[in-house]
């Protein structure tokens, strides 16, 4: 189920977007505060999505004859619970071995109080049994949060952005500051090259981490330009590879170093 989610998520993003594709950058180009992968509409987009799952309502059903063929079963079952709404869809499925239907099914409405008049027709007939109907929580697991839409669209971008970012190592810079300091002054610094999503100090150099196309280019054409008075030396880091299946190598080291650092960050702003 949630494969599937991901691919209907994946191809409404990709429809909604289409006519943004003229709209991106080059790498050379200067930044222009643009989002990546789907420009300033990726978070409308994204509670648009929601909005769409939200209306979505769930039904299961139980009990029907499954020695019908399918599509009497889906023209029954749709026949039925028209009375209710819109049937946006009816996932039938068959046992993988016999082939025969399996003894539930979802009916998806949309429309005002449908869920509520579904719930009304526990007990018809369909097939010569009767059926039981419940209602069922919603697809996307992030509906059941109750948070609100645009919450969840903006929570979902800014996940994005964290894991599509990419970074760069600095180094050169006064290390005798305070710490706040250096992160302001870097994130000044480098405020041109794209959006900073994380800035992280070790020891003798910092991580600073952008969101946006050509962002890491820019930045490291900014090494060797001077920083209160110290010579910056700037230079990109490896982007982490896609997980690996089952069984495979862990995460990158340099993903791992990132999340530990983020989780001493959060550690110290919840403690």
């Amino acid at each position: 189920m949630e494969r599937f989610e991901n691919s209907r998520l994946i191809a409404f993003i990709n429809d909604s977007m289409e006519t943004e594709k003229s709209n991106y950058s080059r790498v050379s180009a200067p930044y222009t505060g643009k989002r990546t992968l789907y420009g300033d509409k990726f978070v409308d987009v994204m509670k648009s999505y929601y909005d769409y799952a939200k209306s979505r309502i769930r039904i299961g059903v139980e009990g029907y004859n499954t020695s019908l063929q399918p599509i009497e079963l889906y023209r029954a079952l749709e026949n039925l619970f028209k009375t209710c709404g819109e049937v946006h869809n009816i996932k039938i499925r068959r046992d993988p071995v016999t082939n025969a239907l399996e003894r539930s099914c979802i009916v998806i409405l949309r429309g005002e109080g449908a869920g509520d008049k579904a719930l009304q027709l526990n007990g018809s007939d369909v097939g010569g049994k009767k059926i039981v109907v419940t209602s069922l929580p919603p697809g996307l697991s992030d509906l059941s949060t109750g948070l609100s839409t645009d919450v969840l669209a903006a929570r979902h971008v800014a996940h994005h952005r964290r894991n599509r970012s990419e970074g760069i190592s600095v180094t050169g810079y006064n290390t005798s500051l305070p710490k706040d300091d250096i992160k302001n002054a870097l994130s000044n610094h480098f405020s041109n090259c794209g959006e900073i999503t994380d800035v992280f100090l070790l020891n003798s150099r910092a991580l600073v981490y952008f969101y946006g196309l050509g962002s890491n280019h820019r930045a490291v054409q900014l090494s060797g330009t001077d920083l209160g008075g110290c010579t910056l030396v700037v230079r990109a880091l490896p982007y982490p590879k896609p997980k690996e299946a089952a069984g495979g190598s862990a995460s990158r080291p340099w993903t791992r170093l990132r999340n530990r650092f983020r989780s001493a960050t959060l550690a110290t702003t919840t403690g």
